[in-house]
């Protein structure tokens, strides 16, 4: 849940934020059955690398410079391993410097054109996707523009930008959902909005 009211987005950004990623993804039962090999797409030298260091964790144990070392781990993940630890990624965006952005990003663009994956174990509900949204862009985007002319996935690779994350996180969803997921994007456009004509 991303509470609106009573918060100062303008200031506080960053740790609404990350509280609404703590919510949305609770680390307790978060993908809590997915561990060891479930983690990676095959085996191999980096694969083992992300079992070792991966495995037995939720994703808010964590730390940024075990994320750091492994920075290109999410396009070595399964699905799953890479949704389990997804939250920990949108995370460490906020940390300086972060080494994920490119990985993470075009990883989530990958998740959408996986054939071999049911959609209902893999999908990332609407709270989910918005906090993947906020992680991306950074007080001075908004109001975020959520109706930027759509562009081909393969545009959109290694071009992580805060005009195009919204098209990126809602690529492949049904109409009724991206407008739910625009609608809460237009209440934190309007809680920034309100805040700077408070402030003059």
């Amino acid at each position: 849940m991303i509470v609106l009211r009573n918060r100062n987005w303008n200031r506080d950004y960053r740790e609404i934020v990350i509280d609404s990623i703590f919510d949305s993804f609770p680390p307790d039962t978060h993908f809590a059955d997915c561990d060891g090999d479930q983690l990676v797409q095959a085996r191999g030298d980096n694969y083992d690398e992300i079992i070792r260091d991966f495995s037995g964790k939720s994703w808010d144990q964590l730390d940024h410079g075990l994320i750091s070392f492994h920075h290109e781990a999410p396009l070595f993940m399964s699905s799953f391993g890479f949704l389990k630890f997804l939250p920990a990624f949108l995370v460490d965006l906020f940390e300086e410097p972060t080494q994920v952005v490119n990985s993470v990003w075009n990883r989530l663009l990958e998740l959408e054109h996986e054939d071999t994956v049911n959609p209902q174990n893999n999908e990332l509900n609407n709270i989910q996707r918005v906090c993947c949204i906020l992680a991306f862009v950074r007080v001075t985007d908004f109001p975020l523009d959520t109706r930027m002319p759509e562009r081909t996935p393969a545009e959109y690779y290694y071009d992580p930008r805060a005009e195009s994350v919204f098209n990126v996180v809602t690529l492949g969803l049904n109409p009724e959902r991206v407008l739910a997921i625009r609608s809460q994007i237009e209440e934190i456009n309007d809680a920034f909005i309100g805040y700077r004509w408070d402030s003059g």
